[in-house]
């Protein structure tokens, strides 16, 4: 334990499993309503009849294995000789129904021993990374470390610490086991907590004040960069977001600053406006909340109120729902409350209806009086589904909300124009490092298919070129339905639709982390711009915890540094 927080990276204090939490809770209410109603048996969570679908299907393969080999004659040893196989088979199950990180994680060793992925962990060389500098450097913080030379370790920690060292953030460190990479940059990132340490003690007869040891931390920190975490729109499916949030969350690596375009911006709105202590009973009672952005179709009479608003206004459902259900999430809160609040820096990204403006970002910094709930129905206002929206803000003299002064503009969906704002928080934020959750159903299986998304399951070589090879091919395409869709935009063939589908084809989707939900998730067009029923509110928290665990080493290792130098530096000003 260190003296400014914990592991690395920092951990303030340890939390429960969110998503067991989760489930346990879901059961007893299940289990309760069934005796109310007098039922033999429990009703099962959506999890439970997972796991016990995912059972059967392995348990039917190991009978036709055995029959199989009866039949060649080896009937005798055939269950021992399997029993290996077995084993692995049993425990990949595990892993993909498990209901906790740490359940998951200890499955991932199991495995990775079983499977003799560890002898490539130990083995320091690779051409995948310069694991000579790594040891190079990692012996020299080890040697001033243990000499007691602080200056010498401030020295090293200002000018060899970078995030991408010797190119140890390369994905492809991460497909060669269930969890983790090589040990001995799992042993540098543990030698640079340590020097932390050192630096940072009380009362250590270095020479040094607290205030110059505090300067190098900060400069070496903008060196470094920051991380950011953006979440993409996607309709209902941006609900997946909520296990990603609960997984980062667990084990304290969910960055400080937090973007959200459309459904993103929901979720992220909601993280920011609450504390960590809310956030973890919020996430514990998620399937308790109401998401009912939509306005159910119960009867042929509302059908035909939607088809008469959508044939004489352009969209079919009126944002009246959607902006009552984002006023009881999160009041009245203006971007600079929630931020003086939290911490957090929330990030929404709005697109203008008209083509004669650029896409904006709000945040703290650019519309620090504007209501959060309404820059989340600005971002939501997908054309056709939702109307343009105004954006409120709170007036600061008295209080009184009143429309933005950029209220001539009208606002849509923010993924329009920018789901994934990257380049503007490098600007504002000195953010070099993106970790992004993408569930745009026009966007995740092309992204399913790209080497530059791998990371955290194992992965072979062939199936690396061969995404390879599919991404130019995407590449070539996208470029050419760009080129025509702009050819016709000049000669004013439908020019606004044109320029809204040259920013959705042109825009970057994935950052250095890419978090994805299955195929099948975003395949389920019934569910897009549907209300959230609790059991697939639950099905997605899963989901998306489940999809986060594998990239959790990935974060750890690419973003350590950077949350332990801020706990370093905030141990220094607290004293």
């Amino acid at each position: 334990m260190n003296e400014f927080g914990g592991a690395f990276p920092l951990k303030a204090k340890p939390l429960r499993s969110i998503t067991e939490s989760l489930i346990t809770k879901y059961r007893s209410k299940s289990s309760a309503q069934d005796d109310d109603h007098e039922k033999d048996e429990p009703k099962n969570s959506p999890v439970d009849e997972e796991q016990g679908t995912l059972a059967f299907a392995v348990g039917l393969a190991k009978s036709a294995l055995a029959s199989v080999a009866g039949k060649f004659g080896f009937s005798s040893y055939s269950y021992e000789h399997f029993t290996k196989q077995e084993m692995i088979d049993n425990l990949l199950l595990q892993k993909k129904t498990a209901i906790s990180y740490s359940k998951w994680m200890e499955v991932c060793n199991d495995l990775d021993e079983l499977q003799d992925f560890n002898k490539w962990k130990q083995e320091a060389e690779s051409n995948l990374y310069d694991f000579s500098i790594v040891k190079k450097n990692m012996m020299e913080l080890r040697s001033a470390r243990l000499d007691g030379d602080i200056r010498k370790l401030l020295y090293l920690i200002r000018t060899t610490w970078t995030r991408n060292i010797g190119n140890i953030g390369n994905v492809n460190l991460y497909r060669h086991s269930h969890t983790g990479t090589k040990k001995l940059i799992e042993e540098y990132l543990h030698e640079c907590e340590l020097a932390l340490q050192e630096v940072t003690k009380e009362n250590n007869n270095h020479g040094l004040d607290d205030r110059y040891i505090l300067g190098m931390l900060v400069q070496t920190r903008k060196n470094i960069g920051r991380t950011a975490l953006v979440l993409s729109g996607g309709g209902c499916y941006g609900l997946f977001h909520i296990g990603v949030l609960a997984a980062l969350l667990e084990e304290d690596v969910l960055p400080r600053i937090i973007s959200g375009s459309s459904a993103g911006a929901i979720v992220a709105s909601i993280l920011s406006v609450h504390n960590t202590d809310e956030i973890q009973e919020l996430m514990e009672t998620i399937v308790e909340q109401k998401f009912d952005i939509f306005e159910e179709q119960k009867n042929i009479q509302t059908f035909l109120i939607c088809l008469s608003r959508f044939l004489k206004y352009g969209t079919w459902y009126d944002n009246k729902n959607l902006q009552d259900t984002m006023i009881d999430f999160l009041g009245d809160l203006t971007f600079r409350e929630a931020y003086n609040r939290t911490g957090r820096i929330l990030n929404i990204t709005v697109s203008p209806a008209s083509v004669h403006e650029h896409p904006r970002l709000l945040n703290y910094l650019t519309a620090p009086s504007v209501l959060i709930w309404s820059a989340v129905c600005a971002s939501c206002s997908l054309p056709g589904v939702f109307p343009s929206s105004t954006i409120y803000e709170k007036n600061l003299k008295t209080g009184v909300t009143q429309e933005w002064h950029h209220a001539s503009v009208k606002f849509v969906d923010g993924s329009v124009d920018n789901d994934l704002p990257i380049t503007r928080l490098s600007e504002m934020f000195n953010v070099d490092h993106i970790i992004a959750c993408q569930v745009n159903p026009h966007v995740v299986p092309f992204l399913k298919l790209s080497v530059t998304c791998v990371g955290g399951e194992i992965e072979t070589e062939y199936s690396a070129k061969f995404k390879t090879k599919l991404g130019q091919i995407y590449g070539l395409w996208s470029a050419e339905v760009i080129h025509y869709l702009q050819m016709s935009a000049e000669v004013g063939i439908a020019r606004n639709l044109c320029t809204k589908l040259v920013s959705v084809l042109s825009q970057k989707y994935s950052g250095d982390i890419t978090i994805l939900p299955d195929l099948h998730e975003v395949s389920q067009l019934n569910k897009l711009l549907a209300n959230p029923t609790p059991e697939y509110l639950l099905q997605c928290t899963m989901k998306g915890a489940r999809a986060t665990w594998p990239k959790i080493s990935i974060i750890k290792n690419h973003c350590g540094i950077e949350f332990a130098l801020d706990g370093a530096i905030k141990l220094l000003r607290s004293r």
